[in-house]
């Protein structure tokens, strides 16, 4: 097993990086392991913290937000190791997990990135790989199509031979309502892996480069995996190791369609690799979907009404000059604002 380098970024999160840092060096890796932490200019005492706690930890501090991209990136240069892992700060190492996702890159050359099954804090699991972005997975996602269908329809739909039927973006969602779980696989190419915990090859990483800043937060990890694949190598889930995940732990769960940047990574997304028709298709479907949401809350004379309105004019407003890689500066993140990703 090569030397591993593992990069967390932190943004005003200090008892979760913290607890994050805890299960790393409670399971530790059987290789030599060096532990980055990016700081997004906090203000909660987490460098200090950091710094108090865990010396070990090689802390780079930012004078500004760079986003999720921007300072992983940062992390990147510093890194030493063979190998390089992403690891969101709301996550919880398990034991032997490191060590499995490294044994796969020993023992497959083709593989350049392996990702974990990921479970909530109670032990559910969690959709730990899933579709790349299409106007499709954008309708899904935008009219949370997930919240309209209930939870037994979707397990029984699993569980019968019309998973065969529907499509392969929406099997890949049916897979994770299945009674089984996903095993280990190589997976497709329209398929990504969570950016919570990311294992990359050195070689990989030498070949496709650091992340995309355009993405200030969130589709990073689709853009990556896709050049990852573009590349020509392979991409692996890795079912029998296990990173517990916070999801929306840094930003909170509702951050991604209530924040116009989120929104701005899916269109960047699909006009980098689809083209601009697609890219202004989703915006379409996007907008609609907020106009639904506008309406309802302004009829029920809700005072988020106004915020609705807000978002849908910000959308609208794409593309914008540096509107993605202008928010680290112009926009502020919800850090924090609920612990229950990505």
């Amino acid at each position: 097993m090569g030397h591993l380098s593992i990069i967390i970024v932190n943004t005003g999160t200090r008892e979760l990086t913290c607890q994050c840092l805890k299960s790393i060096y409670a399971n530790p890796p059987h290789c030599e392991c060096e532990v980055i932490v990016v700081d997004n200019a906090s203000i909660d005492g987490s460098c200090e913290a950091i710094e108090t706690l865990y010396p070990k930890v090689h802390l780079i501090r930012s004078d500004r937000n760079l986003g999720f991209c921007g300072a992983n990136n940062l992390g990147f240069q510093a890194a030493q190791g063979q190998h390089y892992m992403l690891l969101n700060n709301d996550t919880v190492v398990q034991p032997g997990a490191l060590d499995r996702l490294l044994r796969e890159l020993d023992e497959d050359a083709s593989v350049g990135v392996v990702a974990p099954k990921l479970l909530y804090p109670d032990g559910s699991v969690q959709m730990s790989y899933g579709p790349m972005p299409s106007i499709f997975v954008s309708f899904c996602s935008f009219f949370d199509i997930k919240a309209w269908v209930p939870g037994w329809l979707v397990s029984k739909i699993a569980a019968s031979s019309l998973s065969r039927v529907v499509g392969k973006n929406a099997q890949s969602y049916l897979k994770w309502s299945s009674p089984v779980s996903p095993q280990t696989m190589k997976l497709g190419k329209h398929l990504l892996v969570s950016g919570a915990c990311m294992l990359i090859r050195g070689r990989c990483f030498e070949q496709v480069g650091a992340l995309d800043q355009n993405f200030f937060m969130y589709v990073d990890d689709a853009d990556y995996c896709k050049r990852v694949y573009d590349a020509g190598w392979d991409i692996k889930y890795i079912a029998e190791a296990i990173i517990v995940h916070i999801k929306g732990g840094t930003v909170g769960q509702r951050y991604r369609w209530t924040s116009a940047p989120a929104y701005y990574s899916v269109f960047y997304f699909l006009e980098k690799h689809r083209g601009w028709i697609v890219a202004r298709a989703a915006k379409a479907i996007a907008l609609c979907s907020l106009i639904v949401r506008w309406t309802k809350k302004a009829v029920a004379k809700s005072h988020a009404a106004h915020e609705e309105w807000k978002l849908l004019r910000q959308v609208a407003a794409w593309p914008v000059k540096s509107a993605v890689v202008g928010q680290s500066q112009s926009m502020r993140l919800e850090a924090g604002s609920g612990h229950a990703a990505d």
